[in-house]
């Protein structure tokens, strides 16, 4: 089950890209039941065992726009202030959960909700750099905030590392 993208008429406003500059940079490679390259995926189907759920289109999985809209709604509800995550998520992650979060608001609460935003404020930090590499869990490479502080890493003091946080803008 696919996100069709050129139905919302304002996809592409957070990350501000328009379908049209969106296509002239993509391959036309439409897999699936796409109608478009640029459609994302909503529902999966999946038989991997214990890694799926009955569905009205058989077994799957959320794709994975939906596992964060669905997280945000279970705990926060219908509508967020804040939203944030690295520059990199910026598009097409939180391009693709923002456009689908609104339109399951506009389809529960109809026309009203499409005047208002799923979301008010995005923030999209920059990245922390470790010996010229972006800090990650995968490369294992990252340190924690209790690390730092309790000296484990650094031989710098909380004080120090406050500083640096306020000598830089959050998204570089």
């Amino acid at each position: 089950v696919y996100y069709r993208v050129h139905k919302k008429k304002d996809y592409g406003k957070l990350s501000n890209r328009n379908v049209a500059e969106l296509r002239s940079n993509t391959r036309d490679l439409v897999q699936g039941g796409k109608e478009d390259a640029l459609d994302f995926a909503l529902w999966k189907s999946d038989e991997t065992e214990g890694a799926n759920w009955e569905s009205p289109w058989g077994k799957g999985r959320p794709g994975w726009h939906i596992e964060c809209s669905a997280m945000v709604a279970a705990y926060f509800g219908d509508h967020i202030d804040l939203h944030s995550g690295g520059v990199d998520l910026q598009f097409p992650h939180h391009t693709n959960e923002c456009a689908q979060s609104e339109a399951w608001l506009a389809a529960k609460r109809g026309t009203a909700a499409r005047q208002r935003p799923w979301c008010n404020t995005w923030l999209h930090t920059g990245h922390l750099y470790i010996d010229g590499l972006k800090m990650s869990k995968s490369l294992k490479n990252f340190i924690t905030i209790r690390e730092y502080l309790d000296g484990s890493y650094s031989k710098y003091p909380a004080q120090d590392f406050r500083l640096f946080c306020l000598q830089h803008k959050y998204h570089s």
